[in-house]
Order: structure tokens, then C-alpha cells, then sequence
């Protein structure tokens, strides 16, 4: 993964680097600056991972200021992978990435740039190929969020109280090994989580593509896509 070019500057002249060890002081301070009460914070320990061997971090800087960041971490096969509710073994686990955290400073949001962050990091590049199994967790009652995480390419596939004992959702990464995109289906509101658990329940999920705004396109997954995979596994959570 650090083949990846150390840094690509934005149009606005910030700079997407990807962070080492030494940087950890500043993602704890942005965190505390900039953490929304909707969002679960990450943990010193859990920095000092995201930073580390099994852990990507990219960061928007301004100059030398951290204004921004966003990390993934591979979980292997350890007992806090997100793959296990969705019955993933073995090498299966491997493949696994989670989303962790994204923080961006408040002077510096509205400018797409969780998206941007994303846009830095080339899939390809990651020896793990976490691209085929992508989790995230968001609060259901955190539309903002779960705008961005829809338009970075994940599709709601599942929710449960988690972490701190709110509702949030897990999302799934698409991919292109999810084949095509399925047509039709049902728009429902971002915030109708009743009918949005209804048609989950029922296998569906709720695609990145093609919905109105304000909406999410819940339509069954194609039969032998990454996605079905995982929906067709029994949840243990």
C-alpha cells in the first residue's frame, strides 16, 4: 500500500498524504475539535492502529495543518471483523476492510472533501484486496453521513444497535466485482427506517446508484454478485 504517491494536491491546494505514526497526536486532536455527538470516536489504541501495519490513513492538509482524515483497517481473521455477521471464513476474512473513521475540521466541510480523501486511495494497490469485502457502520439518525458513505459507493445492506447502542447501519462497498447494476426497485426516504429494515429483512439493499434526492434505491441484489454473497449468508447479528 505505500506504493501509493505520498502526496496529490487538490484544486484549492490542500494535500491528500498518506499519514504515519507521527501523526497521531494530530488525528486525536481533530477528533476531539471536530467529532459530531452522532459519531463514535476511535480510541487512542485504536489511532495508533489505523496508523500502523494493518491500518491506512490518508489526510487533508493545509499546509502543515491536518484539516481532514479518513482511515481503513484490516481486521484478518480477528473476532471484531465485520465479515463474521455476514458469514465470511477464512480467506474469505482476509479480503476484509473496515472503514473506520472520517473527521473532517468544520471550516473546512462542505467541500466534498471525505469524497476527495476517498479518491486518493487506489484500491488496486492494497496487497490485502480489501476491495472485495468493504464494511462501514453509520448512526441511522446521521443523514449527512450516510449521504457521503452512499456517494463514496456503499449500499445499506443491514442495521443494528451497535457500539454505543444506537441504531447504525452497515454498509457495503460496490464494486466493480459486483457486476452490473440492478434496474427498478423502490425509493425510500433516507430517514424511513421502518421500511428501509422491512426491505432489508426481505434481502434487499439500498444501492448508491439511481435514486432520487433525498431517497435510497432499494432493489434486490443480482444473483452471484458480491453483494448476494453476503446477503445470502445467515446474519449472526
Amino acid at each position: 500500500m505505500r506504493e501509493i504517491a505520498a502526496q496529490t494536491r487538490t484544486k484549492d491546494g490542500l494535500h491528500v498524504s498518506i499519514l504515519d505514526g507521527s501523526w497521531a497526536s494530530a488525528i486525536a486532536a481533530l477528533q476531539d475539535t471536530a467529532i459530531g455527538d452522532r459519531m463514535y470516536p476511535v480510541s487512542g489504541d485504536q489511532i495508533a492502529e489505523m496508523l500502523g501495519p494493518r491500518g491506512l490513513t490518508v489526510g487533508a492538509l493545509a499546509g502543515d495543518r491536518l484539516v481532514g482524515f479518513f482511515s481503513l483497517l484490516f481486521p484478518g481473521r480477528r473476532p471484531d471483523s465485520m465479515g463474521l455477521p455476514f458469514g465470511l471464513v477464512d480467506g474469505e476474512l482476509d479480503a476484509v476492510v473496515h472503514w473506520t473513521a472520517v473527521i473532517v475540521d468544520p471550516a473546512f466541510r462542505g467541500q466534498r472533501l471525505q469524497r476527495r480523501m476517498v479518491a486518493a486511495v487506489d484500491w488496486r494497490l492494497f496487497p490485502q484486496s480489501p476491495h472485495d469485502y468493504g464494511f462501514v457502520t453509520v448512526r441511522a439518525d446521521n443523514p449527512p453521513s450516510l449521504r457521503s458513505m452512499l456517494a463514496c459507493g456503499f449500499a445499506m445492506v443491514w442495521a443494528a444497535p451497535k457500539f454505543d447502542g444506537h441504531l447504525r447501519h452497515t454498509l457495503f462497498r460496490i464494486t466493480p466485482g459486483d457486476r452490473a447494476v440492478p434496474d427498478g426497485g423502490e425509493m425510500v426516504a433516507l430517514m424511513d427506517l421502518p421500511r428501509q429494515m422491512d426491505l432489508m429483512a426481505r434481502g434487499w439493499i439500498g444501492w448508491p446508484q439511481g435514486a432520487t434526492p433525498g431517497h435510497v434505491r432499494f432493489v434486490p441484489p443480482l444473483p452471484g454478485s458480491l453483494v448476494d454473497h453476503i446477503r445470502a449468508r445467515k446474519r449472526s447479528g
